[in-house]
Order: C-alpha cells, then sequence, then structure tokens
C-alpha cells in the first residue's frame, strides 16, 4: 500500500486547522503503541517487541513517558517494511497496482 499525497496533504491542513482551535482533535496527528497494535492488526506485545529489537523507527517524542510516532513517521515505516496496515486512521492509503 503507498500513502495517497494529496489525501495526506489534506489531512495534514485540517490537523494544522484543528491546531489552533480550541477542543480537542479529531484527528490525532501522533500513535502509541497500543495504536500500533490496532494499525496492523497484531498481537499486543508486536509493538513493544519491535520497539525493544530496534524494528520500529526511533520515536519522534513521549507522552506521558510512553513513545509516540507521527503518523507519517508510521506510514513510511509500513512501506519501507513492507508492512501492511490494516487500520488506516488517516485513510490516506491505497493499494499496489499489483494488488489492484
Amino acid at each position: 500500500m503507498k500513502v495517497n499525497q494529496a489525501k495526506l496533504k489534506a489531512v495534514a491542513r485540517q490537523v494544522s486547522a484543528q491546531l489552533v482551535q480550541s477542543g480537542p482533535l479529531e484527528l490525532p496527528p501522533v500513535v502509541g503503541l497500543k495504536e500500533l497494535v490496532r494499525m496492523f492488526g497484531v498481537k499486543d506485545n508486536t509493538p513493544y517487541q519491535w520497539r525493544s529489537k530496534g524494528v520500529l523507527p526511533k520515536e519522534d517524542g513521549e507522552v506521558s513517558n510512553n513513545p509516540v510516532w507521527k503518523l507519517t513517521t508510521i506510514y513510511a515505516f509500513a512501506e519501507e517494511t513492507k508492512r501492511k496496515i490494516v487500520w488506516d486512521p488517516w485513510d490516506v492509503l491505497e493499494p499496489d497496482d499489483a494488488a489492484a
């Protein structure tokens, strides 16, 4: 699966607009280990193992002492490692040409 750059830019503009408004973000710009479980459809401990083995990219930051990654970092990680995302929180992925 590849990231549709036009969709990604539209979502980034939407997140950016929400940052200057009061209230919660509708589309989170970061994900943690628990969200990775859902995104990749793996067992609960798999992202923890990926992180401890150095498979995941370096985290982009921390929230409450827990690692978080920008969603764009995880999309790039999935493309580079050919891992399939089963839950796309921003709906910016499109099928590979071979699968279409």
